[in-house]
């Protein structure tokens, strides 16, 4: 009687455990926690990184990786979001973008991007007193190929995910 009540037991913990585990995992997260790390006096290997997930942009669950490399003359931003419509399965989106370094002094780095774009104008900016990134993004055309760029500007603002 006693192994037949233990082997019971275990059947209903063993069940509980994975579907509180199978409800985890349907929730997706970013999992990057914002950093912030200046090795611009470094005179070998001269850079900036900063990770974390944009705040302000509609996509909340994303992750963001900025690499400045000094003596390139610029930065690299790798980002990947979770996308979902409504009532299938998410899906993740990656998206790299090189920028060129337009100033770099001790207050910290501007860039933008090397490719134009036709509809928007982007600004990086690394605040190293600050310890602070954020992207602006500004609507540059008005052609029908851009009609779907809002109109007002948009700033993000690299952080630690919500």
């Amino acid at each position: 009687m006693k192994p037949a009540l233990w082997l019971l037991l275990g059947v209903v913990i063993g069940s509980g455990a994975s579907w509180y585990v199978r409800g985890l995992t349907d929730q997706v997260r970013a999992s990057t926690a914002f950093s912030f790390n200046d090795q611009l006096a470094d005179r070998q290997r001269p850079y900036l990184s900063a990770t974390g997930s944009w705040r302000g942009e509609t996509n909340k669950i994303n992750t963001v990786q900025i690499t400045c490399d000094a003596s390139e003359g610029r930065c690299n931003m790798h980002q990947a979001d979770v996308m979902s419509l409504t009532g299938h399965q998410p899906w993740i989106s990656l998206n790299s973008t090189t920028f060129s370094i337009k100033r770099l002094d001790a207050a910290g780095v501007v860039a933008e991007p090397s490719l134009p774009n036709i509809c928007v104008h982007q600004t990086l900016t690394l605040d190293r007193v600050a310890k602070a990134v954020t992207l602006v993004r500004v609507k540059s055309s008005r052609l029908d190929a851009c009609k779907m760029v809002q109109d007002e500007p948009v700033t993000l603002l690299l952080g630690s995910p919500l």
